[in-house]
């Protein structure tokens, strides 16, 4: 069971949730204990990714659907319950957490603004878990850079035919489907960028590629080669010329979703640091009784107090309908710092053993530094922040 400091630290995002909200926070708090948290631990040791049949396990208990309408048999929970569900997952392990929850981004997307036709294809496997989606927007070449894509869509009978690289694609492995952004060609040149459903299936016209993250596998990135791969013409999502504003608006959102998922995993890390701490003993007395360490496990808590504030302020203002581009920037640039370096600093206090596989502290460190590239490097978050900076502190 969680401790009375785990639920008391989210307590500020708890008040916003309802109660038929707070209970799917304890069903996802339920499901991680015990066998998942073991497994995720376990796999990491083995150098390999969670077993797959959790993630029908994770679709089984209706939380694909999370904020799918109730109509597709979704449960149409807030954003903060989102956050929360999120959250609850990544104390056991960051990995585990944003490739399960991540999920829900393609289900939500299609429950709330799919076509007809989009919805009769691919909801209902989607909400079951039988059909993941993924986005696929970066590539190899280009990185962050994602208007500089050049997979492209060329229009045939009936659609589009699909070629290009997709890269960095979160349970790559796994998936059955992606949203892909492509160029779509025109008389004047590259043409403009669309959006589509692209599934996959058993078709001889793409490839899989693991991208290997020793130490973070569970995050079962891939790269995906298409060569002239049909999409049919009910999956379009935007048009050209559409897409990559389309594709953009929810980046905000995504930040703090990422930045909440590394506050929660710094907090089971300091948690663990200082249990630990307090059951050691050395030199006559528990190591936390120790000035200087204490000291140590004091500032990390600090900053993390500080990074749950900033993390909370941007969800709030996002449950309310806001847009906070420099707040949501500001909060996953700190999270996700603040949880790079608050877990080493744990690891270091434990000595040889925070090292060792008696603590899942370097499972936490290898996973939580990938946060640092997804949806927006720290330069790039600078970036906006900077941009942002006259309006957001004027005179």
């Amino acid at each position: 069971m969680p401790s009375r400091s785990s639920i008391n630290f989210f307590q500020q995002y708890d008040r916003l949730l309802s109660n038929e909200e707070l209970d799917q926070v304890l069903r996802a708090r339920e499901f991680c204990e015990r066998a998942f948290s073991r497994s995720v631990l376990g796999a990491h040791l083995a150098g390999e990714a969670i077993p797959a049949e959790w993630i029908g396990k994770w679709a089984a208990t209706g939380m694909l659907g999370l904020q799918a309408q109730r109509a597709h048999g979704g449960l149409e929970a807030s954003y903060v319950c989102k956050i929360r569900v999120a959250q609850e997952m990544a104390r056991h392990g960051f990995a585990a957490a944003f490739c399960l929850n991540h999920h829900q981004g393609g289900v939500t997307r299609l429950s709330q603004t799919g076509t007809p036709a989009q919805i009769e294809h691919l909801l209902a496997p989607a909400v079951r878990g039988e059909l993941l989606l993924t986005t696929a927007m970066s590539e190899l070449s280009g990185g962050s850079d994602v208007s500089a894509l050049t997979a492209s869509a060329t229009p045939v009978a009936g659609g589009w035919s699909l070629s290009g690289t997709k890269a960095w694609l979160t349970n790559g492995m796994v998936v059955g489907g992606l949203i892909v952004l492509a160029r779509v060609p025109d008389a004047a040149g590259a043409g403009e960028i669309a959006s589509f459903y692209v599934s996959l299936g058993e078709a001889d016209t793409f490839h899989r590629k693991e991208i290997m993250l020793p130490g973070a596998r569970s995050f079962r990135l891939a790269e995906i080669t298409f060569s002239e791969h049909f999409i049919p013409e009910w999956a379009l999502i935007a048009a050209p010329g559409a897409a990559l504003k389309t594709s953009m608006a929810s980046v905000n959102a995504a930040r703090v979703h990422v930045a909440a998922m590394c506050v929660a995993t710094l907090h089971s890390a300091l948690s663990e640091a200082v249990a630990y701490c307090g059951g050691r003993h050395a030199f006559g007395k528990p190591l936390v009784a120790h000035q200087g360490l204490r000291w140590e496990l004091a500032e990390v808590s600090v900053r993390l107090e500080a990074a749950n504030a900033l993390v909370f302020s941007a969800a709030e203002q996002i449950q309310m309908g806001g847009n906070p581009m420099g707040l949501a920037a500001q909060a996953k640039k700190f999270a996700v710092d603040t949880a790079i370096w608050g877990i080493d600093q744990c690891i270091r206090i434990l000595g040889a053993t925070g090292a060792s596989a008696a603590h899942r502290l370097n499972m936490h460190y290898a996973e939580v530094r990938m946060a640092a590239y997804a949806d927006g490097t720290n330069e790039m978050l600078l970036d906006r922040i900077g941009r942002g900076l006259p309006s957001s502190y004027p005179t």
